[in-house]
């Protein structure tokens, strides 16, 4: 008695295009998108498509607005412990790796509070 196997042809990788790498690296980027969820929609690796989102970030163009927001400075005399009795201020705490920046912004200013965070979270 013969016996017949059946050899089956080894799994090819998909080739996937740089344009359908970034509009996946993308669709994960928007509000209430899950890495995994965008990778089950298209039958992909979760880990495969975190490597694509870490190559489009290395990839994305640097933008040419500066990284340093220039603040303006009134010039003062008093001291300005005495200055902050007297001024009912916004006071953030910013915890890093580095440490903790502190900024305190005059109320009266809250609009320019508000542009200085927006900018620092965009």
């Amino acid at each position: 008695m013969s016996e017949l196997s059946v050899l089956e042809a080894p799994r090819k990788r998909r080739r996937c295009t740089a344009e359908f790498k970034a509009r996946i690296a993308e669709a994960c980027q928007q509000p209430d998108a899950s890495v995994a969820s965008v990778a089950l929609e298209h039958a992909l690796n979760a880990n495969l498509v975190h490597k694509w989102i870490r190559e489009a970030r290395r990839s994305a163009p640097v933008s040419d607005t500066p990284a340093f927001i220039p603040l303006p400075m009134a010039s003062t005399t008093a001291p300005v412990a005495a200055q902050r009795q007297n001024v009912e201020s916004i006071r953030l705490s910013i915890p890093g790796t580095k440490g903790t920046i502190t900024i305190e912004w005059p109320v009266a200013d809250a609009e320019g509070c508000r542009a200085l965070l927006r900018d620092l979270l965009s």
